[in-house]
């Protein structure tokens, strides 16, 4: 009989074939689901990611900054490891008993999450049911799949786009898409065969959904979430056409763009109608578990909203004090993102309208004609619900144009998991983080130019337990200045 890794869950079972320490193995006829509603409640408990998704790259990019603080921790001193892109993080990170495990296992989360799908993919399509109920299941299963390869190959590899190396060599992660164990552990496949394997599952989860457009609440995927996600998968492919295609259907039935010039925060001590919530209408789609320290996000910690990256804000922008508020205390600023139910992240209609702007002005400079305005319209579209008043884009400079497109994008997603990703997009440029030490002196450290850090190690424990992974090339420890 095979036999499988499982994870034991409101009387389910689910196969996990990657890290065979982690969890106890048992006979797979013993709880096997049989029906297709005990799929969706398998789904429902396991397959959505209720951990971190990305605990790290947040602390990367150029959207935080070091301040003052008298609030210094154990594991405020080890996540100043990744703030200053030192390569052994990992290894502080298991070695601080204070810092939690849903940090620190982000990566085998991940994994676990990706081996509930497979077993959902493989097997509901079998289970006793409506057909309309397998197809529902598995395409939550393929959306869900799409989207923790994609975070997973822009976390630990190289940019698809990157133009000095090739997809097809440079390596990615493991791609596991089957539930049965393997006896030797998956080496990593290329970035190629990774978005490959991505395009597949969300063209195949878009099918499966077909034109049911019913909203089946905030916390499972649906039409609208599988086609968003299909344009940002082919954003970082650079299929602008296809961008274009799936942000429109998306589009289509999301919700409107909410009026921030009318929006007003509920509570400014513990906010529960910001961005990263239930409540926060352009919702359409939430997952994950808070990563950042501190409340309001990074809050009262040694890291905080860098003070370049709010000077951005114009007085007449109504993202300031909806999304950050300057605090009058040693971190310059608060981040209302983050919501007191915690959750990590949202897929929401403005990014729906940033994504397919920027596939019209590539088109635009690929010679489509109609396309400049269309990506003016787009930008319009969101600019006059976060400006008082601002004044309308143009296409006739094209520099210009995308110039404006990635500063609204920056300040638009801004602390919600794109910005070291589109940092790799746009070509890996240099960048530096200020430490604020215990004495009040300053550290600067820099992450060059396409620095190797712009690929995060693997974590030591996946190394450990997978002798066919191989380790990103890791940068000497940086001493800063």
């Amino acid at each position: 009989m095979k036999r499988i890794y499982i994870i034991f869950f409101a009387a389910l079972a689910v196969a996990f074939t990657s890290c065979g320490d982690f969890l106890e193995e048992v006979s797979q006829d013993e709880f096997e689901p049989k029906t297709t509603a005990s799929f969706i409640e398998l789904m429902n408990g396991e397959g959505y990611i209720s951990s971190p998704v990305d605990p790290m790259t947040y602390m990367m990019d150029d959207d935080v900054n070091g301040c003052k603080s008298s609030h210094w921790t154990n594991a405020l001193r080890v996540r100043q490891e990744i703030f200053c892109w030192q390569p052994d993080f990992w290894r502080l990170e298991d070695e601080c008993s204070d810092l939690i495990s849903s940090i620190k296992d982000s990566y085998q989360n991940i994994y676990k999450a990706i081996a509930v799908c497979n077993i959902i993919i493989e097997r509901a399509p079998n289970s006793q049911g409506t057909q309309a109920e397998k197809n529902i299941c598995c395409g939550e299963a393929k959306t869900m799949r799409a989207f923790y390869y994609l975070q997973l190959v822009n976390t630990y590899a190289l940019p698809y786009n990157d133009p000095l190396t090739s997809p097809e060599t440079n390596l990615g992660v493991s791609l596991v898409t089957e539930s049965e164990v393997k006896e030797a552990g998956m080496p990593r496949a290329t970035v190629a065969k990774v978005y490959e394997q991505i395009v597949k599952d969300i063209e195949d989860a878009c099918e499966l959904f077909g034109d049911d457009k019913t909203d089946r609440g905030k916390y499972r995927v649906a039409y609208t979430a599988a086609h968003l996600m299909a344009s940002r998968v082919y954003l970082h492919l650079e299929d602008w056409d296809k961008v274009v295609e799936h942000a429109t259907k998306a589009i289509s039935a999301a919700p409107a763009l909410v009026n921030l010039n009318s929006y007003m925060i509920d509570n400014v001590l513990s906010p529960t109608n910001g961005v990263i919530s239930t409540k926060f209408p352009e919702v359409i789609f939430i997952g994950g578990m808070k990563a950042m320290s501190g409340d309001y996000g990074l809050m009262g910690t040694p890291y905080g909203v860098s003070t370049d990256f709010a000077s951005t804000f114009s007085v007449m922008d109504s993202r300031m004090n909806v999304y950050l508020q300057p605090s009058g205390y040693d971190y310059p600023y608060r981040i209302f993102k983050v919501c007191a139910d915690e959750h990590e992240f949202v897929w929401r209609t403005a990014e729906l309208y940033l994504n397919r702007a920027e596939a019209y002005l590539n088109l635009y400079k690929k010679g489509d004609a109609t396309a400049g305005q269309k990506c003016v319209d787009d930008l319009e579209a969101l600019m006059a619900k976060r400006y008082i008043r601002h004044t309308a884009p143009a296409y006739s400079d094209i520099d210009a144009l995308q110039s404006l497109l990635r500063s609204e994008r920056r300040k638009e997603l801004c602390y919600e998991g794109f910005r070291f990703f589109d940092l790799k997009r746009y070509g890996m440029p240099s960048i530096e983080h200020v430490v604020v030490g215990e004495n009040g002196g300053s550290t600067t450290y820099t992450l060059e130019e396409r620095d190797p850090a712009y690929c995060v190690p693997l974590p030591d424990i996946a190394l450990d337990h997978n002798e066919n992974l191989v380790q990103n090339p890791l940068a000497e420890r940086r001493t800063g200045r």
